[in-house]
């Protein structure tokens, strides 16, 4: 009954921040819509993250600082520009820096969406910046991966196989591709 109530709570606060954000009407398998929609109400949810870490900020996600409201959530981007749209957490350095900012286990969620392939795109720092989350991540926490391009090969990825894919209820998989092809998400947990 509880966990009813929290999915009813969760579906129509988002929505809600979702309406007074977005002024054009998305498609169901857009990359947002899914992110935002799906993704995070069932995060919320099922693992309510008090800790949260969000890779890479661009104007348009502003308003997930909402979505993470009377939580721990930090942001980080390696353009200064970027700063505005940040949580009151927020550091401007590379991706591959986590470790300098963060204690080994301390996030209970983790959203790296977009970096990978359109910033991060060293292999040098692809190892670094996921061995990094990898070390972050708490035990028991959860990875959402964005990507378009794969620069990498994920086979390769050392911090990556170290975590297990995770089961992602409402999408049926441990990832999903948006109907455009274009965008990906792999799902992560640390045991």
């Amino acid at each position: 009954m509880i966990k009813l109530f929290k999915k009813i709570y969760y579906y129509f606060f988002i929505k809600k921040i979702i309406k007074k954000n977005v002024t054009y009407n998305r498609n169901k398998n857009d990359d947002r819509y899914i992110l935002e929609e799906i993704i995070f109400p069932f995060i919320l949810t099922n693992y309510n993250p008090q800790k949260i870490l969000d890779i890479g900020r661009e104007d348009y996600e502003i308003f997930y600082n909402e979505f993470f409201k009377n939580r721990e959530l930090w942001t980080i981007d390696i353009d200064p520009k970027r700063r505005e749209f940040g949580a009151k957490n927020h550091i401007t350095d590379n991706v591959v820096n986590l470790e300098k900012y963060f204690k080994n286990n301390t996030f209970d969620f983790i959203l790296f969406n977009g970096v990978y392939g359109w910033g991060l795109n060293k292999e040098k720092d692809v190892q670094d910046a996921f061995n990094a989350i990898f070390n972050i991540l708490k035990k028991g926490g959860i990875l959402v991966f964005g990507w378009n391009d794969e620069v990498v090969p994920f086979s390769k990825i050392n911090g990556l196989l170290k975590l297990e894919p995770f089961y992602l209820k409402p999408l049926r998989g441990t990832s999903f591709t948006c109907n455009n092809g274009a965008h990906h998400y792999n799902f992560f947990i640390k045991n």
